[in-house]
């Protein structure tokens, strides 16, 4: 008598495989749901932690701007933003302008052939002058 893993008696029953089958459908289920929502979880974290760094950023800004906007009410601010943007000068200031100066066109360069600059080497070479 050989002896097998089932003895032979024993039966499994549909009911049975029928039950371990939707049992471990209804585990798989709920697992990829569970890792499914834990994606979702660090995901909202890493992005809490973005949005935290760009909250703070935007308060620093946000103080930066009104410590601006208090100096621009004063008369000091007002007379700063009267002299850049409309060139307003005080009474007994001169004002200077200076202007850059015009690029003058240069004559284009002419260019020479391949002759013309094997010759201008042999000159040049022998030690002769070019006058222009």
């Amino acid at each position: 008598m050989t002896k097998t893993q089932f003895p032979d008696n024993r039966k499994i029953s549909y009911k049975t495989l029928l039950g371990t089958a939707v049992a471990l459908v209804a585990f798989f289920l709920l697992l990829t749901s569970v890792i499914g929502l834990a994606e979702k979880y660090f995901a909202i974290k890493g992005r809490t932690k973005e949005l935290k760094k760009q909250q703070a950023a935007l308060i620093l800004k946000e103080q930066s701007l009104m410590e601006q906007n208090a100096y621009l009410e004063t008369e000091e601010g007002k007379g700063q933003v009267l002299r850049a943007k409309f060139n307003v000068v005080h009474p007994g200031e001169e004002m200077i302008v200076l202007l850059t100066p015009l690029e003058v066109e240069q004559p284009p360069v002419k260019e020479q052939s391949r002759l013309g600059h094997w010759w201008d080497a042999i000159i040049h070479g022998l030690g002769i002058k070019k006058e222009n």
